[in-house]
């Protein structure tokens, strides 16, 4: 087989894009919202996923680590990106997994994938590559497949996109690309002085985009997001007509919680029931009542039935799990039996048993899911059966319930939702073991990518730590591992202002570190069984 043609240089061999784990992307939600709409998704263990645009592979290699017996394919079409990618494949011995330096327009499959992830590229790439992109979802998706395209949108785009001619009429005065960082910035925040008028609408906009655009974040995003030559924002029915057009069906957004109309005033719900006449229609007016932005929508065979809303009883094909408190304290007014669950802004309040057991259980076990039949079971609730008459299950009247309510907690973000268990352990054990890739990334930098396929930020001792657990090194091994660290300088230790540097008292403070540093990383989803 002829080697797949490789792409020409473009801006990200110059400055290439900071790549990590995007967690909506991953397959298993992919497959949660799909099983949740009807679908039948392949299972985790066993699937081929294709990334069109995967940069350096920092979202598609932590997948394949933790799948090692399903196939990953990843094009871009930067030679330093994929270099990079490559560079990092080698390190980690991954063997289902291929990396190709190729243009989205050339590229073709003969084998179906059953998740195609497409993050970061539709908006940036000229009309064709669009429609090739659409068209590759097509094609290549299995019966059952799930892709995921992300894209910038309108209305709210409208805005963002005038300050970035602005940016870009300053910036493309200049030749290189840390002088076009530079003068974007700096026009930007001329412009915000300039207009900080009191009551000047205008110059409120200038001053909030300062902050979400220039000042926090960093070089590659304003270069890529923002100044690149090409940004084609849509609204979001024209992305639907489009994905129309070549097979595709609208399924979902990898968010689950934003397609709810739940937390909208009951009157402008029912206006929203009369305005819209399908999905499209509603999530484009919802688009136009929160001003959106970006989206990151799943489409999938336009010969697929997709059950709306979501059934209560897709919840006995997935698992949950959730971190939400108590609060100490009941609501004013209510009852001594109700509690209040938070999970940062969402909350849950409940008097029932039931829910209050599930929600204390799910708690307990964090940051592991369980099937949602079991927690069922552990709650109270009574046993489901089989109905004679059709041979299919159906659930006990309180499974129900806890069922309904779970679903609306996943919309609001109390609780997660899981299609096949996220592989981790809860313990380090005898000889804790951290991934090859996290382990690799911690000698790197200060954040690595953990078995939730989120980016964590790690501190120095954190760093040492996570390198040195490999599986081959006991606590005793682990501490002396830390001890060489501090004799090298990865890590000081001062004792009344002074470096100390003497083993035997280094070891004290080593293994005190120890133990609080393996519990917060089990906590973060770190280990490996």
């Amino acid at each position: 087989m002829d080697a797949p043609p490789t792409a020409q240089p473009n801006s990200y061999d110059e400055v290439p894009y900071k790549s990590h784990p995007i967690y909506q992307s991953h397959p298993d939600v992919m497959a949660t919202v799909a099983t949740l709409f009807g679908m039948s998704p392949a299972p985790l263990e066993s699937c081929r996923v294709l990334e069109l645009g995967c940069a350096s592979g920092g979202n598609l290699l932590p997948i394949a680590d933790q799948y090692p017996d399903s196939q990953f394919i990843g094009i871009d079409g930067s030679a330093r990106q994929i270099a990079d990618g490559n560079s990092m494949l080698s390190q980690l011995g991954l063997r289902n997994v291929e990396l190709r330096c190729q243009d989205i327009l050339t590229f073709a499959s003969e084998k179906p994938f059953d998740f195609v992830i497409c993050h970061g590229v539709y908006s940036w790439v000229p009309e064709a590559v669009q429609q090739k992109i659409l068209e590759i979802c097509n094609r290549s998706l299995a019966p059952q497949g799930v892709a995921y395209v992300s894209y910038n949108t309108f209305p709210g785009w409208h805005m963002r996109g005038m300050i970035r001619d602005m940016m870009r009429y300053r910036a493309d005065s200049f030749e290189q690309p840390q002088q076009k960082l530079d003068e974007a910035r700096g026009l930007l925040e001329f412009l915000s002085e300039a207009t900080n008028v009191e009551g000047d609408p205008f110059g409120n906009v200038l001053r909030q985009e300062l902050e979400t655009i220039v000042r926090r974040v960093d070089d590659y995003y304003l270069f890529h997001d923002h100044l690149e030559e090409v940004n084609l924002p849509v609204y979001f029915h024209q992305f639907a007509d489009r994905a129309a057009s070549h097979g595709l069906r609208y399924l979902g957004e990898a968010v689950f919680g934003v397609m709810s109309t739940g937390n909208l005033p009951e009157g402008v719900r029912e206006k929203l029931r009369r305005f819209s006449r399908n999905e499209i229609e509603t999530e484009q007016y919802m688009d136009f009542l929160r001003n959106r932005t970006f989206r990151q929508t799943l489409l999938c065979h336009d010969d697929i039935h997709v059950e709306r809303p979501a059934s209560p009883q897709q919840m006995m094909k997935l698992r949950v799990a959730s971190d939400a408190l108590p609060d100490a304290l009941p609501p004013e007014g209510a009852t001594a039996d109700t509690v209040v669950y938070r999970r940062g802004n969402p909350k849950l309040t409940t008097t029932n048993a039931i829910v209050k057991s599930a929600m204390h259980h799910l708690k307990t076990i964090w940051p592991a899911s369980i099937p949602f039949r079991e927690l069922a079971r552990i709650s109270g609730c009574a046993s489901s059966g089989v109905s004679e008459k059709s041979g299919r299950e159906v659930m006990s009247s309180d499974t129900e319930k806890l069922a309904t309510l779970l679903l609306r907690c996943c919309e609001t973000s109390v609780i997660d939702l899981h299609f096949t268990a996220p592989r981790f352990t809860k313990t380090p054990g005898q000889f804790p073991t951290v991934s090859s890739l996290a382990r690799t990334q911690a000698t790197q930098g200060n954040h690595v990518t953990n078995r939730r396929h989120e980016l964590v930020a790690l501190n120095d001792l954190q760093r040492q730590v996570v390198a040195a657990c490999d599986g081959t090194k006991n606590r005793p091994e682990l501490i002396e591992a830390l001890c060489q660290a501090l004799l090298s300088g990865k890590l000081i230790v001062h004792q009344e202002g002074i470096r100390v540097m003497d083993p035997d008292v280094l070891r004290t403070p080593a293994n005190s570190f120890l133990p609080d540093v393996l519990d917060d990383l089990a906590r973060r989803a770190m280990f490996i069984a």
